[in-house]
């Protein structure tokens, strides 16, 4: 599937700022499944950008606005080639919760079984995986059932929440936005020893009624590790597995590790902020 991106964030400052330092974490990655075919990011004022590789191994464009100025525009266009990532009659069921063991010393899988910036894994959380979890003793059985709780029993709801919000907060209040499911679900499925990370990306939403949460916007959710099959995607917002619907931007411990824009400035605050997300699919 080959779908197209349309990004475009809109700071507006209540007077003019300046030493603006920022981060995008807008170009989506190329791995095994799915290929960005093109992607094209700018600014305004104008601005030279260099990329590098972060530590999670997200591509990361860099900006600096010395002078003064009154708005800031990014706006990003990308391409991106899916390919099916599931075989919807064979999930890697058969994996038991203790063969974890062996991966949770691997550095690919141990920071995502540790506390960070936005999820605890306290006795609490615990108390409610373990109730979610019940009998089962497989890894993608009790990540799925995870997924479902979540999705079931949480309301989404904009503007109840914001980027700041803790996994915690989110498990009492039972409502938030993709990124609070996310968090959550990421809090629960740490807690019972199975490495998870959060991603941040964008869905296609092909359903007849355009019925999908969290349309028209930047999307997250987490990936679970399945000892021997390796990271698989789940969606708590939407109650779906993965597919070639989705497209990735980047992974890592929470949100903080893959915001897709993030920076500082000297000047007034607070700005207004306009962000609006288009996807489309191409080879219809």
């Amino acid at each position: 599937m080959r779908l197209y991106v349309l990004h475009k964030t809109y700071y507006r400052y209540p007077s003019p700022v300046r030493e603006s330092f920022n981060e995008l974490r807008l170009q989506p990655l190329s791995n095994d499944w799915q290929h960005c075919e093109s992607c094209f990011v700018s600014v305004l004022p104008t601005a030279q950008m260099r990329q590098y590789l972060d530590l999670n191994g997200n591509l990361v464009h860099h900006f600096e606005i010395p002078y003064e100025h009154s708005k800031l525009i990014i706006e990003s266009r990308s391409t991106i080639l899916t390919q099916k990532r599931v075989d919807f009659d064979n999930f890697p069921y058969g994996v038991s919760l203790q063969s974890l063991r062996e991966v949770e010393g691997q550095p690919e899988c141990r920071p995502y079984l540790q506390t960070s910036q936005f999820i605890d894994i306290n006795p609490e959380a615990w108390r409610m995986a373990v109730d979610v979890r019940a009998d089962s003793q497989d890894v993608f059985q009790t990540a799925y059932q995870i997924m479902e709780f979540i999705y079931l029993n949480y309301e989404y709801c904009v503007s109840t929440t914001t980027v700041e919000t803790h996994a915690n907060e989110v498990l009492q209040s039972k409502r938030g936005v993709c990124q609070d499911f996310a968090h959550a679900a990421i809090a629960l499925c740490r807690c019972l020893g199975i490495p998870a990370r959060y991603v941040s990306g964008y869905f296609y939403d092909a359903t007849r009624d355009q019925s999908m949460r969290g349309a028209g916007a930047s999307h997250a959710w987490l990936e679970v590790m399945v000892n021997g099959f390796g990271w698989f995607g789940l969606d708590p917002t939407n109650n779906r597995v993965v597919d070639e619907n989705y497209v990735i931007l980047g992974s890592g411990r929470d949100y903080t590790d893959v915001a897709p824009v993030t920076g500082t400035y000297f000047g007034p605050s607070p700005e207004s902020l306009q962000v609006s997300v288009e996807v489309k699919r191409l080879d219809d």
